[in-house]
């Protein structure tokens, strides 16, 4: 068998102690031997780094410090790493049963392909299942026009990354679409048809905290650092691309399908899809090819 590539996954995180541990225990629990998982805490005060502590053995590299912000941390956590497959994984959100055995096996068996992503699972602070965003084949146009990739389920190969340049830092909202913007002028990318993780909606996440200020001014800076430009027609586009997706959410949830890393309907609990394992429970044995490194300042942040 050939060997599983190595696959670094980045989680930044501050102030989550009520959802970080289901963050981490989605991806140790998918049992991958080749994981690189870094976590990069921002000196949380909420109780976070007592929980990040019962996992820092598995990690390959765990610091608790305050940062310039999100961007700041998963920039620095990429410098920290060296997979062939890359990723990062919020602090809120969770990864599908099985999403990295398939990422590697993709790009393994799709040479030409740089970078992918799936459909959405939308859930709540409690782990229910409230919505999904359902989406049609990859096209360029349309998503270096807007910011329509779920995140949380895009992975992508580490020669994209060093061609299109790292993390931008000085985002605080929209570092995710200026990246894969530029990951289009360089690479290929393609929309999967599943569901690779779940991204979590509740009070106090970004998205429903800043998308309406901060983020919109960041989506219009990269339309002009990317010299993107819409007609008059050009303009509808977007808005169309979003009922599709959820008309085919919908559908999806009125016919019930199911898709690698989804239940049928609404309202069953993510933590079903991991045979309750998600929140608590026996993680597998550290597996002996995972990459181990003694994070630095060990010491420091078991006393911070």
């Amino acid at each position: 068998m050939s060997r599983k590539p190595t696959i670094s996954i980045v989680t930044p995180s501050y102030n989550q102690a009520e959802y970080v541990g289901r963050t981490v225990r989605s991806v140790l629990l998918q049992r991958y031997a080749n994981l690189e998982y870094v976590v990069m805490d921002g000196g949380s005060d909420d109780g976070s780094q007592e929980v990040l502590e019962g996992y820092r053995d598995r990690l390959a590299h765990y610091e608790s410090a305050p940062d310039g912000g999100q961007s700041d941390a998963v920039k620095r956590g990429f410098e920290r790493t060296s997979g062939e497959i890359m990723a990062w994984l919020n602090s809120d959100d969770v990864l599908a049963p099985g999403a990295l055995d398939f990422v590697a096996d993709y790009f393994e068996r799709n040479p030409g392909v740089d970078a992918i992503y799936s459909h959405r699972v939308i859930i709540d602070a409690n782990d229910r299942t409230i919505g999904y965003w359902v989406l049609g084949e990859h096209d360029d146009w349309l998503m270096s026009h807007w910011d329509l990739i779920p995140q949380e389920t895009c992975f992508w190969r580490r020669s994209l990354y060093e061609k299109a340049g790292p993390v931008d830092d000085s985002f605080r909202f929209a570092l995710d679409y200026d990246l894969f913007s530029r990951f289009m002028e360089h690479g290929r990318m393609e929309r999967v048809d599943r569901f690779l993780g779940a991204f979590r909606m509740h009070d106090v996440s970004k998205t429903v905290q800043q998308l309406e200020t901060i983020g919109m001014r960041e989506i219009v800076r990269v339309h002009q650092a990317r010299g993107l430009r819409f007609g008059r027609y050009a303009r509808f586009r977007g808005p169309i691309f979003t009922k599709m997706a959820q008309l085919r959410a919908a559908w999806h949830v009125r016919r019930k399908t199911v898709k690698p890393g989804n239940l049928p309907g609404l309202g069953w609990d993510y933590d079903d899809l991991w045979g309750g394992l998600m929140r608590e429970g026996a993680l597998p044995p550290k597996a002996s090819a995972q990459i181990e490194t003694k994070p630095e300042g060990a010491a420091e942040v078991a006393g911070a």
